[in-house]
């Protein structure tokens, strides 16, 4: 296995995620990272996860190329809602979760209520039973002297916590996103919205350390969780793996490309670059001939249509998932990422994971959202690119023009990404600051125990 470190013997360390390969997409890179460089730096993973066959969205089985060898990885059986909900409704479950969307039946409202209602914190609940006796297991037999859990699913936190009041461990609860308080968690009624922030204030009180990929996440936390120690609150951001970028070449198309990579929601919909398209495309009919979009990853429906009307379709490619090598090669393919974050206030604080791949590839992003969130924030920070605000159309169509005419004349594109600035959001380095979080849990519990 390339690129692989083996897991020599260090302190071993419980690591309890649901996505893990064979799964793909976002939500595996921030642990399966975490396992393949912790031995680095003296700590030996072993890993608590839910059985091949689990409804993973997307699937993509080349990640496991990253695992250390001799990893132990232990994996138990889930009971799937969203199986049960393909059965009963004969379609996907949405990519927005539980709220409501146009042309809903009866039995699909039905199935969002009873998912809002009971499936408290998520869809994943179905794992709480099968994973703390295996995790208990586990934790004894590989002599784990901390733990670290990572939602979403939340559900992996209960996990985490659970097995830590049975063995006496330090449990890391890793927040990749917010919890009651992500722009996408579920109408739900209000009962049981208070049971999910009893639990999610629950699980930040007892754990030794919080880690979250931004501050926000966690200046909410301790605003709404009476009790929580500030010095318990950890922010180490996601990231990007050199190691995946290297000997990649960087070979542009003809066309000016732009790229989106990832689950592209309805909510994002660039309606705001459909817009400037337009308004290109009338102005002159050349641009459409030397202008190409590719959307890469899971597209809602909705969007599809939007980008299916004229004159997109013959400018725009939907390439679908993508494995995660090949995914990172295009970004190396193309002129530009597009970046698509949303308006809502507690969006502001959010940078997806993809960002930092699209930092890692070196390639200038094109961001529509708050041009004072986090997200834009970096992106300037890193001088990696633009960003406009979701109803600026002209301003995008005065900025893609130049470019474009930058193209037609045989000039690269007008952005330089900072490869030193960038450098910061390493996997690696990264991985060394959890390290730094376990080296002081562990220190404290052993302390305790033996006083």
């Amino acid at each position: 296995m390339s690129g692989q470190t083996s897991t020599a013997p260090g302190r071993a360390v419980l690591l309890v995620t649901y996505y893990f390969p064979p799964a793909g997409g976002p939500g595996v890179q921030r642990m399966l990272k975490f396992a393949k460089y912790l031995p680095d730096f003296g700590w030996r993973p072993v890993v608590l996860t839910v059985r091949e066959d689990a409804a993973y969205p997307v699937r993509d089985p080349s990640l496991a190329r990253d695992l250390p060898e001799g990893i132990e990885v232990v994996r138990t059986p889930i009971t799937e809602f969203y199986r049960a909900y393909r059965k009963m409704s004969g379609r996907q479950a949405p990519l927005e979760g539980t709220r409501a969307r146009a042309g809903e039946g009866i039995v699909e409202k039905t199935l969002r209520l009873v998912r809002a209602s009971l499936f408290v914190p998520d869809g994943r609940v179905g794992w709480l039973l099968h994973a703390v006796g295996p995790g208990i297991r586990l934790a004894r037999s590989s002599g784990a002297a901390a733990i670290v859990s990572s939602g979403p699913p939340f559900t992996t936190n209960l996990i985490g916590a659970r097995i830590a009041s049975r063995t006496g461990l330090p449990c890391v609860q890793d927040f990749r996103d917010p919890w009651t308080r992500a722009p996408f968690y579920p109408s739900r009624p209000a009962p049981a919205r208070r049971l999910d922030e009893r639990l999610e204030c629950s699980i930040v009180r007892k754990a030794a350390r919080t880690v979250a990929v931004n501050r926000r996440i966690l200046d909410d936390l301790a605003a709404r969780c009476p009790g929580v120690e500030r010095e318990r609150l950890v922010t180490i951001p996601n990231g990007f793996d050199e190691e995946d970028f290297r000997g990649m070449e960087r070979r542009l198309p003809a066309k000016l490309t732009l790229l989106h990579a990832g689950t592209l929601h309805a909510a994002r919909d660039p309606a705001i670059l459909r817009e400037a398209v337009r308004r290109l495309c009338a102005r002159d009919p050349g641009f459409a001939a030397g202008f190409e979009i590719l959307m890469a990853g899971r597209v809602e429906p909705s969007v599809v249509e939007a980008f299916s009307q004229p004159p997109f379709g013959r400018l725009v490619r939907f390439l679908g998932y993508l494995p995660h090598e090949e995914s990172l090669r295009l970004l190396r393919s193309v002129h530009y990422c597009l970046l698509l974050i949303g308006d809502e206030p507690e969006v502001r604080g959010m940078i997806t994971g993809k960002v930092y791949e699209y930092l890692g590839s070196e390639t200038p992003i094109v961001a529509i959202g708050p041009t004072d969130g986090e997200a834009a924030e970096l992106i300037r920070r890193c001088a990696a690119g633009v960003t406009f605000a979701t109803e600026d159309a002209a301003g995008l169509a005065e900025w893609l023009e130049r470019e474009w005419r930058r193209h037609q004349g045989g000039s690269a594109p007008s952005i330089a990404p900072a490869a030193r600035e960038i450098a910061a959001y390493g996997r690696r380095d990264l991985t060394r600051q959890l390290a730094e979080v376990l080296e002081k849990v562990a220190a404290h519990a052993g302390e305790a125990s033996s006083g």
